[in-house]
């Protein structure tokens, strides 16, 4: 993977957000490759496809591409709230791709985040355009990153560094797991799984994961019984062998 973007693309163009966009679109269209299967190659979509710019022409998984120059952080600016939990509800999320570049348009980072771990947890709703805007009532929203596991964040290129190929399926292909669960059954399990990898251990308690229980109520408010869904949860991840019971109220993670 070359890291090197073609800015004279987009010499013809005035507004900055456009330079990014076609430059960074147009250096992705070359070097990137879809993670589902063995294809070197993604399809660009058409101009207004909603959440959506590439497609792979193997197996038809989607990918949407975020470019930007600074770190990335807590939060990432996405589309249209509406939009984006529609898809999700209807299983055909994305998979983002987070891209950051230098002022001389060097590729620095470019993390996947698998689809199957954006969930209703994870989108945060923006406050709607105020009335003098042009789209005034529209509402936008954020990516919470902090609710997606380190499983869900694939680092492609990290610090200037290209992950190969195989190893970025073969994460990619880990998580797949998930796709057993319906798309409203993932939001809990992802969310245990995240605060599970937070303990930063292979063997952890029951006890370590209960520590998490205020972070885990403050992204279900409505449920007032967080330690039955992470026992509940702690099952699940089992059955998808994320994890194992040496022991009671003592775990093991496989993964």
């Amino acid at each position: 993977m070359r890291l090197i973007c073609n800015p004279a693309l987009a010499d013809h163009l005035h507004s900055p957000s456009q330079k990014v966009r076609v430059i960074t679109e147009a250096w992705f269209a070359g070097e990137g490759y879809c993670l589902n299967c063995m294809s070197n190659r993604l399809n660009p979509t058409t101009a207004g496809t909603v959440a959506r710019d590439y497609l792979c022409p193997v197996c038809g998984q989607p990918y949407e591409l975020k470019s930007g120059a600074g770190r990335i952080g807590a939060k990432v600016v996405d589309g249209a709230y509406g939009t984006m939990m529609g898809r999700i509800r209807e299983g055909l999320a994305p998979n983002l791709l987070l891209l950051r570049y230098t002022p001389d348009w060097l590729v620095t980072d470019l993390t996947a985040l698998h689809a199957v771990f954006l969930t209703p947890t994870v989108v945060e709703a923006r406050p709607p355009l105020a009335p003098p805007a042009r789209r005034a009532g529209w509402v936008g929203c954020n990516l919470l990153l902090s609710r997606i596991p380190p499983d869900g964040r694939i680092p492609l290129v990290r610090d200037g560094i290209v992950m190969a190929k195989s190893e970025a399926r073969r994460l990619y292909a880990q998580s797949e797991r998930l796709t057993e669960l319906k798309p409203e059954q993932r939001g809990w399990t992802a969310l245990v799984l995240t605060y599970i990898r937070k303990i930063g251990k292979p063997d952890f308690t029951l006890a370590e994961l209960y520590a998490y229980e205020e972070a885990m109520h403050a992204a279900y408010p409505e449920n007032s019984h967080v330690r039955d869904k992470i026992r509940q949860q702690l099952q699940v991840l089992r059955d998808l062998g994320y994890v194992e019971f040496p022991e009671r109220g003592r775990y093991r993670m496989l993964l």
